[in-house]
């Protein structure tokens, strides 16, 4: 598969949620749900359980966490070779003669005699994918991302410098390979392939607004997190201390290196067109 990847702002963008869900009901809803913020476990111990008097709020912060919306389209350009029986309705011919090829007439036991026709097909295919994946490795269901992109306006940016951007684990080339393996795991029966090429008309990296709190009870340290946009509650929550700290571009984000790239389909002759890398520091908040 031959893919090449053009910085197209059409086609490669950032873009964050605003939230919709207000501080002030996000920490409501913490606080309610604070007491689930260190596991089932300890809730249920009849001698030592969180209580609403001992779970004490140590810090709290709006960030932003990242998905990816991926849309690529392959297509093939390949030969396929065929045998096509063809039934033969004059019971007296003994030979058929197609276009100066002569083929012997095949006796064909209950049913009318035939002759097989061998073929070439030249064939052209597309196959679509369609990806949403958490940038923070975790099992999100991708109806829920979808959902996301849906219900709510995103905003575009040229680059990472809301304050409380988590950088994506997943990076870009990662997700790239999920793509590509989506595509080759749908199966060609091909003698031969003329062409094999793979453009993605979606590449976003979305980041969805999400409330954490941390809590502590007895030098125990749990976080609820509250959904920015719909104001979902998720207990057990996790405190990202990697942020952003430097501002990185559409093109930083997007860049897949050659290594990477010929790494995704051993020997695919995968073809890339590598972007710019643009890197500034972040300015620092005012003490």
């Amino acid at each position: 598969m031959d893919t090449t990847l053009t910085p197209d702002s059409s086609v490669y963008r950032i873009l964050y949620f605003e939230e919709i869900y207000p501080s002030r009901a996000a920490e409501e809803q913490a606080e309610k749900s604070k007491l689930a913020a260190f596991g089932t476990l300890a809730r249920l111990n009849p001698l030592n359980r969180p209580k609403a008097e001992t779970v004490k709020l140590s810090k709290w912060e709006l960030r932003y966490e990242p998905f990816w919306h991926l849309v690529a389209r392959r297509e093939i350009d390949y030969l396929h070779e065929a045998v096509y029986p063809v039934q033969i309705t004059n019971p007296y011919a003994r030979k058929v003669e197609i276009a100066g090829s002569s083929f012997e007439i095949v006796p064909n036991s209950g049913s009318k005699p035939r002759i097989d026709v061998q073929l070439q097909e030249f064939c052209h295919r597309k196959i679509d994918a369609v990806v949403h994946q958490d940038g923070l490795k975790r099992g999100i269901k991708p109806a829920k991302l979808q959902g996301y992109i849906d219900r709510y306006k995103a905003t575009e940016r040229a680059q990472l410098d809301m304050d409380g951007t988590i950088p994506p684990q997943l990076p870009f080339n990662a997700a790239v390979q999920i793509v590509k393996a989506k595509l080759a795991a749908e199966p060609i029966d091909a003698h031969s392939i003329q062409s094999d090429t793979v453009e993605f008309t979606t590449a976003h990296l979305y980041f969805r607004p999400v409330f954490a709190f941390e809590y502590n009870w007895n030098n125990k340290l749990g976080v609820i997190e509250i959904d920015g946009l719909t104001g979902e509650v998720i207990e057990n929550g996790e405190w990202f201390r990697e942020k952003v700290d430097i501002v990185m571009s559409r093109e930083m984000m997007f860049e897949l290196g050659a290594e990477v790239a010929s790494a995704v389909v051993p020997g695919s002759g995968y073809a890339v067109k590598l972007l710019n890398k643009v890197t500034q520091e972040k300015p620092k908040a005012n003490m």
